[in-house]
């Protein structure tokens, strides 16, 4: 029988041979795919244009797959020179020969309307791809100004981002005797030990507070350049609409998701006070919100039964899902095991559409590792499903990205219930600790991001904006969760409100419709399962309101994101009643 053991990804499907090679042959690409910018003129057939659209993708093929790996390289190991020097080259390089090509998208969105039109009309699966250049027609500048702007965020925001990913990736934290990782320590955020939980988290912010004015300086650029970019210069309507209209879904779906999230605090106030009084607590602490309900430490599982115990729950469901899985892990595409300098958390990297993803992980045998590896699997299937997408349509536009992975965790939760039923009580207070991290929690990130965005337009101090975030994490846990003064800096280490600005409500909408998702196959069964594959296996060739109507979901209905909470409750009722 296969034993699956901790370690590293091999990287070999995407290792260049021979790096000068690979940059001769793109540019040569590129250069003759500049000599075709004659044919771009109003009258030019369909067929035409539909041979230099296959020409560009398979352009962004070979480039995909450079990138790539740089990237992944880095995050293994942040303090690998060799690895940071390729990433800085083939970033230059890619950013120049992305710079020769930009000429297309301009041109395609200056065409007049019913010139587009017809285009659109013979492209087949490539549709939305073009729709989306037409789209986002009136945020785009001249060809010259975006040059520029992609050359200024290669040194710029990728790089305030890398010295972010480098300062944070070699922080050590001296622990009980032992010098461990941020991943590391973190697991004592949900130790049996009321002291030790504390002190895990005090020892984690309190590095972050010694490096918050570095920390602090780099995210005020980034909002700064993420401002004056975007609303400056492209005109877009405000920061939180510029990722809005990168997802193509509607300012008003995203403003009822924050405003059913808030109004449904009220909700888990009561679920931690539920907790606290079956954790025997006389008072419920910020340090206290993932305290398992056991007196023992949690027993560890090992990485061979997680893989395991994640692949059996897969091929419960689908065989799909099973295989896709299982490919992933068979072609050795997980880096699993915990080192030092290597990124924190955990995700999946997709690379091009035909090849199948990496996922990185720091697997430390507790329960939330194991749902971390379902979720991260999750993703990788999704990718796999959606690959007889095009190039440009394959990645699900980020609300939807979380829908697969979410989905597999729903789908291990229950599966665990069923194979510890002793324990199934205990697994339903860790869902809803997942439940809050994953939708409320998520939401307050990006309500703080509104707020942060605002403060530094009106040139208030880090201070100053960490006092927001400990008022509004205060309020979101109600007057009877204690937050200590410490946790204003809590900010400095979510690492997504730095690479992706706003991208959190993404967990938040992902969440809420996989809850409904997940509620719709309870209720009909296998029967349901080819739905939930067919949803998937659009990836990104539809807009996420277009995806999510066909199953009957309006995505701007306050009532519907209702829907998620009103589960939830059913969840705290039932843990209240046991």
């Amino acid at each position: 029988m296969v034993k699956y053991k901790l370690s590293s990804w091999d990287l070999s499907e995407i290792k260049p041979v021979d790096l000068n090679s690979l940059f001769n042959q793109i540019e040569k690409k590129v250069s003759s795919f500049q000599e075709k910018r004659k044919l771009l003129t109003k009258d030019i057939s369909p067929q035409q244009f539909m041979l230099l659209v296959k020409e560009l993708e398979q352009l962004r093929i070979i480039t995909g797959k450079l990138g790539t790996y740089p990237q992944l390289k880095f995050a293994e190991n942040s303090s690998d020179q060799q690895a940071a020097a390729l990433s800085s080259r083939v970033e230059t390089f890619l950013t120049k020969q992305g710079n020769q090509l930009i000429f297309f998208n301009l041109w395609f969105k200056s065409l007049p309307e019913h010139k587009a039109n017809e285009l659109i009309r013979a492209s087949g699966k490539y549709h939305y791809f073009l729709e989306n250049l037409r789209r986002t027609a009136p945020y785009t500048l001249k060809e010259n100004e975006e040059k520029i702007i992609n050359i200024k965020d290669m040194a710029g925001v990728s790089a305030l981002n890398s010295v972010y990913d480098i300062l944070t990736s070699q922080f050590e934290y001296e622990f009980e005797g032992k010098k461990l990782t941020q991943d590391a320590l973190l697991v004592y955020a949900r130790n049996p030990s009321s002291k030790k939980r504390e002190e895990a988290y005090k020892c984690l912010l309190a590095r972050y507070l010694r490096h918050r004015d570095v920390i602090g300086e780099i995210y005020k650029n980034i909002i700064n350049n993420w401002r004056e970019e975007s609303i400056g210069l492209r005109g877009y309507k405000s920061p939180l609409n510029v990722r809005n209209i990168a997802n193509n879904i509607p300012d008003k779906a995203v403003e009822s998701l924050l405003k059913v999230c808030e109004k449904n605090q009220q909700l888990f106030h009561r679920f931690f006070e539920i907790k606290r009084k079956k954790l025997g607590l006389k008072q419920m602490r910020r340090f206290d919100l993932y305290a398992p309900l056991q007196k023992k430490e949690e027993q560890k599982l090992s990485y061979d039964n997680a893989v395991k115990l994640v692949l059996d729950t897969f091929k419960d469901f689908s065989p799909e899902f099973h295989q896709e899985a299982l490919t992933i892990i068979n072609k050795k595409q997980v880096h699993s095991c915990l080192q030092k300098n290597k990124s924190t958390g955990a995700f999946c990297c997709s690379v091009t559409a035909q090849l199948n993803p990496y996922v990185l992980l720091n697997y430390a045998g507790t329960l939330r590792d194991v749902s971390t590896l379902a979720h991260e699997l999750g993703h990788g299937i999704h990718h796999n499903l959606a690959r007889n997408q095009t190039e440009f349509t394959s990645q699900a536009a980020l609300p939807l990205a979380e829908t697969a992975s979410i989905f597999s965790e729903m789908l291990l939760s229950e599966r665990l219930q069923e194979k510890y039923p002793a324990k199934s009580k205990e697994l339903l207070y860790v869902k809803l600790d997942e439940i809050y991290a994953s939708i409320i929690r998520q939401a307050g990130f990006v309500n703080f991001e509104i707020k942060a965005h605002q403060l530094m337009e009106e040139g208030k101090t880090i201070e100053e904006m960490s006092k927001v975030y400990l008022t509004d994490l205060r309020q979101q846990l109600g007057s009877k969760v204690k937050v200590d003064d410490i946790f204003a800096n809590e900010w400095c280490y979510i690492p997504h409100i730095f690479h992706s600005p706003f991208y959190c409500y993404a967990y938040a909408f992902g969440n809420l419709l996989t809850l409904a998702l997940y509620e719709m196959y309870k209720e009909r069964g296998r029967e349901f399962t080819p739905k939930i594959i067919e949803l998937l296996s659009k990836g990104g060739s539809e807009s996420p309101q277009q995806i999510t109507k066909a199953i009957g979901v309006d995505i701007t209905s306050e009532a519907f994101w209702q829907k998620g909470f009103d589960v939830i409750k059913k969840m705290i009722d039932k843990v209240e009643k046991d």
